[in-house]
Order: structure tokens, then sequence, then C-alpha cells
């Protein structure tokens, strides 16, 4: 196909307000990886989609880290992932969660202070708009968002089940510059295989575990062997104390191989194949508040746009 426009979108929001449900449905594809827990996503991922929803067009989307108040370098780092994504961007969706109702506008505080100096269109999207009754309880939820600053549009929407995404698409289609693929027209995202299956697995820690746990974790892929006809992989999941390796290994190492089998599920899904999969505990001390630490892992806070 013949590609007309092209750009680059970014999806900013609070943690937790369905960012990555919604980049699953955007680009048709279980991208992102999704849990109930906040800050799931601390790293900026790209797919690109070209010509969905009968378009001559090329969406480069980003979905970025949730926006908070920082406890740790990790959180600083992400917040930064956002804020670069968000002005470097052609157009910039903020996502808030609808169900949160009146309280949802000053819930975004830490969004709205991000968002403060970008130029780009930003289109309002209010998300998980079937856990709203009645519908009527909506329309001041609006007004409430409109009073604090002027958007290109106000979509309401659900990602979990695609309710208002394919009018979101058609809105942001209207915001991207003329002009060729940015990509070629069968790329999915810019990142390697091997960061996906470590997503994987950080997503069965965030899953199987507690709430101390899931935000001290960082995944390292030891081996990654593609030459058997079952891929070998190994890896190390990274925490920062003794008594976390504790939790995440459980007594006589029941915790770490429930992680194991759902990260195995899950990557065989992804990839369509079998695979065989070891995974390790280690201790890295305070890895999440020192910059060694973050760059160590990916994690670099002079980090640039990827697209």
């Amino acid at each position: 196909m013949t590609v007309e426009r092209a750009g680059i979108v970014a999806l900013v929001g609070r943690p937790n307000v369905g960012k990555s449900t919604l980049l699953n449905a955007l680009i048709g594809e279980s991208l992102s990886i999704v849990t109930p827990k906040p800050e799931t996503t601390r790293d900026r991922v790209l797919a690109v989609v070209t010509g969905p929803f009968a378009t001559r067009s090329q969406f480069v989307f980003v979905d970025t880290p949730g926006i908070h108040r920082p406890h740790r370098q990790l959180g600083e780092y992400m917040n930064a992932e956002a804020r670069n994504a968000a002005e470097s961007a052609d157009a910039v969706v903020m996502v808030t969660d609808a169900s949160e109702g009146l309280a949802g506008p000053d819930r975004d505080e830490n969004v709205w202070s991000t968002l403060a100096t970008v130029t780009r269109p930003i289109i309002l999207v209010l998300n998980k708009v079937d856990k709203v009754r009645p519908k009527e309880a909506l329309l001041p939820v609006l007004e409430a968002y409109a009073k604090r600053r002027e958007f290109t549009a106000i979509i309401p929407i659900s990602a979990q089940d695609g309710g208002g995404v394919e009018r979101l698409a058609r809105a942001l289609n209207e915001l991207l510059p003329e002009g060729p693929a940015l990509y070629p027209v069968d790329t999915l995202t810019d990142r390697p295989e091997r960061w996906f299956v470590a997503e994987r697995i950080r997503e069965a820690v965030m899953i199987e575990t507690g709430e101390e746990v899931p935000y001290v974790t960082a995944v390292e892929i030891d081996t990654y062997d593609e030459r058997p006809a079952v891929p070998r992989i190994t890896a190390s999941i990274h925490v920062e104390r003794p008594g976390q390796k504790k939790i995440l290994v459980g007594a006589g190492g029941e915790r770490i191989k429930a992680v194991g089998a759902l990260a195995r599920a899950n990557i065989e899904r992804m990839l369509g194949k079998k695979v065989y999969l070891e995974l390790w505990v280690k201790v890295s001390p305070d890895w999440t508040r020192s910059p060694e630490g973050l760059a160590r892992f990916g994690y670099r806070q002079d980090s640039k746009s990827r697209e």
C-alpha cells in the first residue's frame, strides 16, 4: 500500500490508567505487558502499525511509563522517558481513568505538569468508560478535564473491549503529517526479541508476587540459544535485598517455579514455539537508586528518543 501520512503518537498518563492496553488495542497485537499493578511499563515501547482501520497512514505509537511522583532514580528515569516521548511526538494522547470520576483531574497533577510545555496537539482519552454507571455520570468528568487545559479532542473509550478505539485512531490520523512511511510497512517494533522475552519474565514476577518485589526487579537475559529445536533461555532476576530474594524464590522454590511456568507460557505464546526457560534470582543492592545500577540494566538517564 502507499502511505500518505506518517507520524509519532505518544501515549502518556498516570500509572495503571490503561496505556499499554490501549497500545495493544490500537495495533492489534499483545506487545506491551499488562498487569493490574501500577508502574508496569518502565521503558518507552515503540509499536508501528501501517494502514489500520482502512487508513493510508503509518502510526508510530510510543507507550510510555506512568507519570508519578518518583521515590527512586528509576522513577525519575521513567518520568523522563514519558516527558521526552511527549515532546518529540507529532501528537500526544493523554490517557485517564474515567471510572475515578471527579477525583481524576486532581490525581493527574503530575501529568498536567509534564504536559505544561508540550506544544503538540493533545487528545484526551477517558478510558474505562465501561465501568462508569450511569453513563450520565461521564458528562461532569468530561467538563472537569476540559477546564484544565485545551485539547484537540476528548474521546471516551474502553481499551479493554475496544469501544471508541477506531474513533481515536481516525482522530489521530488527521493529526499525522503528510509524507511517506517512517518504517518498512512490515515493521512492528524497534525492540529486539530478547527484550520482549525479558519483559514477559518481569510481567510474571509482577503477577506472582506481592507489593514489594515487582518494583525492585530487573531481568537480564544471560543466554538465548535459538539453535536447538527448543530454544534455550536462561535469565537472572535481580532484586535489591536478600529478603526480597527469599520472597521471590518462595518456600521450597515454589514461587519461582510459578513465575517460570507463567513466563514460559507467555513467551511461547509470543514466539509461537516451545522454549526451555531457566531462571536465577540474584541480589543487586540498591540498583534502582544509583545511576550505575540503572545503566547496568539498560535504564539510562540520558536516553534519547529511539524513534
